[in-house]
């Protein structure tokens, strides 16, 4: 329900100091303060701060929403009253203030998501802090969704624990060259507004791209006003609802990238008054905008478990991956999605088919009995991988299923086989001391193997801490020193690199052990001068290069080639080699 604050000379009495002006609204529902100015004016700018019952303030910009009409959207989250104050070019609205009534949601709402811990996300409300486990799906075709086929979706999903939907706003269909002035109207965005709408009534957040890919965003918004004026528009319009923003699709496309990125991330970032996670779409890994200081999550698209586990030992903040980036029978989705979340990834990607979202739901439910919000990748096992609580909760995906040991700390724990497939238990007794071997019950499928502390959960959910650990988890340090990373780069061995001439790459191992029989390597290419960061040039211990044509606009150039390898263990070292690359 939406508020309405008629704002005109006719009636600029209403607006007289301390007075309330909305009927009582409950918390996260946005209000609309809508302002009708008697006549066409220019450069408008009405902006309104609003003043929480703890004293905390946010200030709105207006939107203009139709000839001669302006809202400023606002959405409370503490009960009480705000106040409010409107500062603008207009005389008539400049310093006009009101009140706001806020009553509690009907439906529980927890706060606004953020990133939590080290690689997880919490809603977030003043002191309360809640665990969030982010299960989402990307929507292709947001735009030409009619509002019955988008609420049958909403629904569906709902059912299902999907928590998030991502969607595009303007794709080619909605903002192509022909009609550039349809993503900027108020009927567009309109259409939108209820869509969004109606998947948080359903307690979904919308994860919001831009743009779609190739460039659009570059194409109908060439010069940089044109683009902050659009921003403003959208955001003003969209961050009052239950959002988070996703920049562009596919952000590496284009020379530059990296600087269109950091363009809208900071303009969202002095925008949005409620402070949404921020990150973009990307064609394999955001990993390389994740030092320029507006993203605060990391999204990936790829279902190569070297990028994404290696990545996640490197940089902070929660990650989330479309690892469906082909089309795939629902026994290969699962398998992609239990090895994305043992790689530390959040599930968010395009459902193939029913079969792959009924898998989805099996996963949400089992990973909602577990301490999600504290697990961290683990290796310690013989096969497989995993996340953990050290001392309270382990997880192993076996894959390729077969005998396995576990270690870890000295307790008697609660042992079960749980089957991703059907989300069938089956019980282990004595799972005691500091490691536990076995066998699933039958080697058809995939299993996950699940050892808790299930006393010791129930007990930690009445603690008001957050995070258990006496330590909070960390990032650990990259081995650089050449005496102990256990490989060396043999290839390329020139000293000069052609993209018309593909070269090959190759490590080669300085000696053996256990831990080095599992390696997983991440090679990337980057022309620091150039200032558009790294990009994945190749994973494995061999392979070809694959170096983009656009990663520089001057050739030849010095290439700085990062080799990342990870063991078994999870330790993570680096080598570094520089080249000239010509074209």
């Amino acid at each position: 329900m939406f508020c309405r604050l008629l704002a005109a000379l006719a009636i600029s009495a209403a607006f007289s100091a301390a007075q309330t002006v909305c009927a009582p609204i409950p918390q996260f529902t946005p209000c609309d303060l809508v302002f009708e100015l008697p006549e066409a004016a220019g450069n408008v700018d009405i902006r309104a701060e609003f003043r929480s019952p703890r004293a905390q303030t946010a200030l709105v910009h207006a939107f203009e929403d139709g000839p001669r009409r302006w809202i400023v959207r606002f959405t409370p989250i503490e009960i009480g009253t705000y106040a409010w104050r409107v500062t603008s070019r207009v005389a008539q609205f400049n310093g006009k203030q009101g009140e706001l009534t806020v009553t509690p949601a009907a439906a529980k709402k927890t706060g606004w998501l953020r990133a939590a811990n080290l690689h997880h996300f919490a809603d977030v409300e003043g002191n309360a802090i809640s665990p969030h486990l982010w299960m989402g799906a990307l929507v292709p075709g947001f735009a030409a969704m009619d509002a019955g086929q988008w609420q049958q979706l909403v629904a569906t999903r709902a059912r299902q624990h999907f928590n998030h939907l991502g969607v595009t706003l303007v794709d080619e269909s909605a903002g192509g060259e022909s009609s550039a002035a349809r993503f900027q109207a108020p009927e567009f965005f309109r259409a939108a507004e209820e869509k969004i709408r109606a998947a948080n009534a359903a307690g979904i957040v919308v994860d919001i791209a831009f743009f779609s890919g190739n460039q659009l965003m570059r194409r109908l918004l060439p010069a940089r006003a044109d683009r902050e004026k659009w921003l403003l528009l959208a955001v003003s319009r969209l961050a009052a609802f239950d959002v988070t923003w996703q920049g562009v699709e596919r952000w590496e496309s284009g020379d530059d990238g990296r600087q269109l990125m950091k363009e809208i991330g900071e303009l969202v970032t002095s925008l949005d008054p409620y402070k949404h996670p921020r990150s973009t779409r990307t064609a394999l890994t955001t990993g390389p905008l994740a030092d320029d200081g507006w993203l605060r999550y990391r999204s990936y698209e790829t279902g190569d478990d070297a990028v994404t586990a290696i990545e996640q030992q490197v940089f902070q903040y929660p990650s989330v991956n479309n690892f469906a980036t082909a089309t795939m029978d629902a026994d290969s989705f699962r398998h992609r999605l239990w090895n994305a979340t043992v790689n530390g990834n959040y599930p968010a990607p395009v459902i193939p088919n029913e079969q792959a979202a009924a898998a989805m739901k099996l996963w949400y439910e089992f990973m909602q009995s577990t301490r999600h919000w504290e697990l961290e990748p683990f290796f310690d096992t013989s096969v497989g991988r995993g996340l953990a609580l050290e001392g309270i909760e382990y997880i192993i995906y076996l894959d390729k299923p077969g005998p396995v040991t576990v270690n870890y700390e000295k307790h008697s724990y609660d042992g079960e086989w749980w089957n991703p497939a059907t989300g069938q238990t089956v019980k282990i007794k004595d799972v005691k001391g500091e490691s536990f071997t076995g066998t699933p019950p039958d080697l058809t499928h995939d299993w996950v193997l699940h050892i808790s502390r299930e006393g010791a959960k129930a007990g930690m959910l009445k603690s008001v801490k957050f995070d258990s650990r006496e330590q909070p988890a960390e990032l650990q340090q990259i081995e650089s020193d050449p005496a102990k990373v256990p490989f060396d780069v043999v290839e390329p061995s020139a000293a000069e690199l052609s993209l018309s001439r593909p070269a090959r790459f190759e490590v080669k191992l300085k000696r053996q052990s256990k831990a080095l029989e599992r390696m997983l390597y991440e090679w990337t290419a980057e022309v620091t001068a150039d200032g558009r960061s790294y990009r994945v040039a190749g994973t494995g211990a061999s392979g070809t290069l694959n170096i983009p044509a656009d990663i520089t606009g001057t050739y030849p150039a010095a290439l700085h080639l990062r080799v990342f390898g990870m063991n078994a263990l999870g330790k993570v070292y680096s080598v570094d080699r520089n080249y000239t690359i010509t074209k």
